[in-house]
């Protein structure tokens, strides 16, 4: 077998998903799942923060898109730098970075400073998930791509649902400082354990040719018999990309699909911050007290926990496009809904908040495990970080809108009926990618 080269991606496909991969994805769900809590602590908390202040829905609109201002430039940055420097080094530097000034927001005093220390938490919000999700796709077999993403990503869910329960317990008796005690500790601790347990990427370690010996150290726990193979020679299986890792963003085929996914991540991210930002307010406003609001936030992640494990499952075994179109549609209906029942009794708002929060976060969830397939391993972390900030572009604009349309006396169903059209938006968008995709006009990275 001397002088046998052998691909990462045949090493991965070709034996089964071992517990040590299970555990580096594990690892990556914490970081997304500690991401979070932390972004949609803010959304929970917003009413009491609002008392505390002494502050207008559109002033504090202003504050909640300032913040995030700090994802959008976290994601590029942050997602660049995984491709240069490794995914390791820079996902524990994004945890501790967001973990650090998210416990800093609990001493803020004005909306200046919420605003302030939002976007600093952001920079690494905005790297941690794009970072965690490129991390964990390198050592998923290309079958299970899909499932193990968005699995991963129901970090998030689990983590806004964690929000959401902590706040109906945590917020009558400790106030609401308390969550963001909470949202500051855990990422530094979830920073410190990847610094010490979690491995480099292999694609990336191959990629550098530095280290062999790692490399094999790291095979040996996933194939133990290639990894003794004399002679092997590992490589990356992909073509080796020169230049600035963005502009491959743009060539072999790739700008359509790029813009679309651009597209497609600022509406869907659009729609759920439009829920994370205001559910709670919105709900108070028809007559929800503390607990019951903060109950039905958790539902609605509840519902998005469910859905992000759900989706890419199906997504890896029936066609992608049809089942996020059918999800975008029932999305619309659902955010619709929640306006229409905000003002019923708690048990309908708890159901209809989860099945909002299904169909919402798992057509968003889905488009992430579109992004984390649509790139080769060379620029993966770009992509993904490209296209994680032109949603957050999204995610700035939405608490935006909603202040500015509460301070101008919009009902609940008038606000919920508007914005549910950005749902109609992507199930359109995904019909045009999706012939785009079948006219052979994109390069997959498979």
């Amino acid at each position: 077998m001397a002088g046998r080269a052998i691909s990462i991606t045949e090493v991965l496909d070709a034996n089964r998903f071992t517990p040590y991969q299970a555990w580096i994805c594990f690892l990556c769900f914490c970081v997304v799942l500690m991401d979070g809590f932390d972004l949609t602590v803010i959304g929970v908390t917003l009413p009491k923060i609002a008392d505390f202040l002494s502050s207008k829905p559109d002033a504090l609109g202003l504050a909640v898109g300032a913040g995030q201002l700090g994802p959008l430039v976290g994601a590029i940055a942050f997602g660049m730098l995984a491709d240069r420097w490794g995914r390791k080094r820079t996902a524990a530097v994004s945890a501790t970075l967001f973990g650090l000034f998210t416990l800093l927001t609990a001493f803020i005093a004005s909306v200046e400073q919420l605003a302030l220390c939002r976007f600093l938490a952001g920079l690494g919000l905005g790297g941690a998930i794009p970072i965690a999700l490129a991390f964990g796709c390198e050592y998923a077999p290309s079958r299970l791509r899909a499932s193990l993403t968005t699995t991963m990503y129901a970090g998030m869910a689990f983590g806004s649902m964690a929000a959401g329960l902590l706040a109906a317990f945590m917020l009558p008796r400790f106030g609401w400082q308390s969550l963001y005690y909470v949202g500051g500790v855990g990422p530094m601790l979830i920073g410190v354990l990847v610094a010490l347990f979690l491995p480099e990427s292999l694609a990336f370690l191959v990629r550098r040719g530095k280290d062999e010996a790692q490399v094999r150290k790291i095979i040996s726990r996933i194939a133990p018999s290639v990894a003794r193979e004399d002679g092997v020679a590992f490589c990356s299986g992909e073509e080796k990309l020169p230049g600035v890792s963005v502009k491959h963003l743009f060539t072999q085929g790739r700008a359509f699909n790029t813009v679309l996914l651009w597209l497609l991540f600022f509406l869907s991210f659009y729609l759920i911050w439009i829920l994370l930002s205001w559910a709670p307010t919105l709900l108070r406003q028809s007559g929800a007290t503390v607990r019951q609001y903060s109950l039905a936030f958790a539902c609605i992640n509840l519902g998005s926990a469910i859905a992000t494990i759900t989706i890419g499952r199906l997504m890896d075994r029936f066609d992608p496009f049809r089942m996020l179109k059918i999800t975008f549609v029932l999305a619309f209906v659902s955010v619709v809904f929640f306006g229409v029942a905000a003002n019923s009794p708690f048990i309908v708002v708890a159901a209809v908040s989860t099945v909002t929060g299904f169909f919402v976060f798992g057509g968003n969830s889905g488009i992430v495990a579109l992004a984390t397939i649509s790139y080769p391993p060379e620029i993966r972390g770009t992509g993904i970080g490209w296209a994680y900030a032109v949603g957050k572009v999204g995610s700035m604009l939405a608490p935006v809108v909603g202040g500015v349309l509460l301070s101008r006396d919009w009902s609940v169903g008038q606000i919920c009926g508007v914005n549910a059209v950005a749902a109609l938006v992507v199930a359109g968008v995904i019909v045009i990618l999706q012939r785009h995709v079948a006219s052979g006009g994109a390069r997959n990275a498979g």
